[in-house]
């Protein structure tokens, strides 16, 4: 699992789509099993996607945003893209499930999840380089905003 960033903060956010379809219903209890087994934390797309302020604070300051898209249409990678985020996105049609055929089973979450698991893609905190997600060399405006505060 990755570590929390350096402000402290979730190291991996987690966002399934969370659709209405098998594969909808899926997303949601995969993020909720590897939130349970300590890979990420599940978090509010509809938050996010809301504008709501609180909730881009929290997924800016992720070292990791990760989307869970049930099909094709990948609402979730789509809606953090609209609000400026660049999520890792993991697509279940290509991880083998189809939609309309993919029951929500505990045999299919555990699959997924071990499939999601073999691919981790954590990019550490180095705050000696400026990634994607840091600002003024800190990880997150965690570090920025505690600093200012000072």
């Amino acid at each position: 699992m990755a570590e929390n960033c350096c402000c402290k903060g979730p190291a991996r956010l987690l966002f399934p789509c969370a659709g209405g379809s098998d594969v909808g219903e899926l997303t949601d209890r995969v993020a909720r099993k590897l939130t349970k087994d300590g890979w990420g934390k599940i978090y509010c797309l509809a938050g996010v996607a809301a504008h709501i302020e609180n909730f881009l604070e929290n997924t800016k300051a992720a070292e990791e945003v990760v989307a869970i898209d049930g099909c094709p249409a990948s609402c979730a990678s789509k809606a953090l893209a609209h609000t400026g985020y660049q999520p890792i996105s993991i697509s279940l049609k290509e991880l083998g499930f189809m939609k309309g055929k993919s029951p929500a089973s505990e045999e299919n979450i555990n699959k997924i999840c071990e499939l999601i698991k073999k691919q981790d893609t954590v990019q550490k905190c180095d705050s000696d380089q400026q990634g994607p997600q840091q600002i003024n060399n800190s990880c997150c405006s965690c570090d920025t905003e505690n600093k200012n505060k000072e």
